[in-house]
């Protein structure tokens, strides 16, 4: 399994940094590698609601469907994968601190093919959230048309 935790202090209201990164069509825009990513239950998104992702990682496609187990706005929402590649939930918590959002992202996942590149697979997963929690702040912050706004960032 990765278990992975990071965060980010992000200088938007949280109601706004839970409006963009709890919808699934946005997904593309800040999460690294995700090449699809839609609601597949009818219905306003929330707890109990169906969705799919198609991800790229590591030259492999992994083609996921999950649940929404747990939704409270603008504090929790936790995604479990219920069919496909992956195995496991990630969970979103957001944080309102003074006009601006600690956002935290904890996953428990496994990638079942490719259980036995064990630690590459641990550290390039770490890196990409990382990644893509800057990636996120940065879109909220300035707006992905902005100038300095290149796609990727670095530790």
């Amino acid at each position: 399994m990765i278990d992975i935790e990071d965060s980010v202090i992000i200088n938007q209201p949280v109601g706004k940094v839970f409006a963009f990164a709890t919808n699934l069509e946005n997904n593309v825009s800040w999460q690294t590698n995700v090449i699809l990513s839609e609601q597949t239950s009818e219905g306003p998104f929330g707890r109990g609601a169906t969705y799919r992702v198609v991800n790229r990682f590591m030259g492999q496609f992994f083609d996921s469907e999950g649940i929404i187990s747990e939704y409270v706005p603008n504090e929790i929402c936790t995604y479990r994968f219920t069919a496909g590649m992956v195995a496991g939930e990630s969970r979103f918590i957001f944080e309102a601190l003074n006009g601006g959002t600690r956002f935290v992202t904890r996953s428990n996942i496994e990638l079942k093919n490719l259980k036995m590149l064990g630690f590459m697979v641990k550290r390039k997963a770490r890196h990409q959230v990382r990644n893509d929690l800057q990636k996120l702040k940065h879109i909220l912050e300035y707006g992905a048309g902005h100038p300095d706004y290149c796609g990727i960032f670095e530790d």
